[in-house]
């Protein structure tokens, strides 16, 4: 690996924190409002006197904790032991552990400052570890649900992330060494541009002749035929499940309601739609 790919790799997992951790924060901030508002409504509807304050307080102890943990130990926690990693007997252990600390560290910030605020503000006493079991079994719980969305939240824009990082490598390659690289299965295919004949979807995978060789890759024609344009394929879409090498176009035949077949100098014939007649014209 080179400084550049690794410098690469380095700002889109940083990328991928920041976003994640962005994304979770709104998420967190959301239910702290949702939550506060629904106790100040409920309180209303009983006809209780009550103020208003100690809902937005009790609430957001929990949130700007739960905040600060996410930020400064579940992220950089998950960076060393991500999931899917080399192995799960690594990984899994690891988060157990991390939602039990990161849940004993919510409960005992988040208990200690209303124990000793809500006298202060509010002129009487909380007692929020009246008792510690119960309250951290419950707290736990809820605890665990956050810890495991935050995870399952750094994972998701991760794989976003590696996925551009490959598409950028991929249009790379096309372009310096006039290549494209097929995910085949858990292989990678690096085949000679210039070999592409044909290739015809396949659900969400694409299945890509070159040379001799056929390629069943997960990919659309749409992404197909831009990796070859990169690579100085003269590719064209002449139906919406096919994508042929223009230079190899040997002949066209009229098959009647403006649809051609389309035979290729190594003898493939594909189906042409009078839908792409204009791009196969051109």
């Amino acid at each position: 690996m080179n400084t550049v790919d690794f410098q690469n790799e380095q700002d889109a997992e940083r990328r991928a924190t920041l976003h994640a951790l962005l994304a979770f924060s709104a998420m967190a901030l959301a239910f702290w409002v949702v939550n506060a508002t629904s106790i100040i409504m409920e309180e209303a509807r009983d006809g209780e006197s009550f103020n208003a304050w100690k809902a937005w307080f009790l609430e957001g102890s929990s949130t700007v904790y739960l905040l600060i943990l996410c930020w400064t130990a579940v992220g950089p926690w998950e960076r060393r032991f991500p999931l899917g990693g080399a192995s799960w007997t690594r990984w899994l252990p690891a988060h157990i552990g991390g939602a039990l600390v990161f849940s004993l560290l919510h409960v005992t910030a988040m208990g200690v400052t209303r124990d000793a605020l809500y006298p202060v503000l509010f002129n009487t006493d909380y007692q929020f570890f009246e008792n510690p079991l119960q309250t951290f079994i419950y707290e736990l719980r809820k605890d665990v649900l956050s810890y495991i969305s935050v995870l399952l939240t750094l994972t998701g824009f991760r794989t976003i992330e590696w996925h551009r990082l490959e598409a950028a490598a991929a249009r790379t390659e096309a372009r310096t060494h006039h290549r494209v690289n097929l995910k085949c299965g858990g292989r990678v295919m690096h085949l000679a541009a210039s070999d592409f004949s044909t290739a015809r979807a396949a659900g969400n995978y694409v299945e890509a002749r070159f040379g001799a060789r056929e390629h069943l890759a997960r990919m659309t024609l749409n992404q197909l035929d831009q990796l070859l344009r990169e690579a100085g394929v003269d590719s064209v879409r002449v139906h919406r499940s096919w994508l042929v090498n223009r230079d190899m176009i040997a002949q066209t035949v009229p098959t009647g309601e403006g649809d051609v077949t389309i035979t290729l100098s190594n003898g493939e014939t594909v189906p042409g739609s009078r839908r792409y007649r204009d791009r196969l014209a051109a």
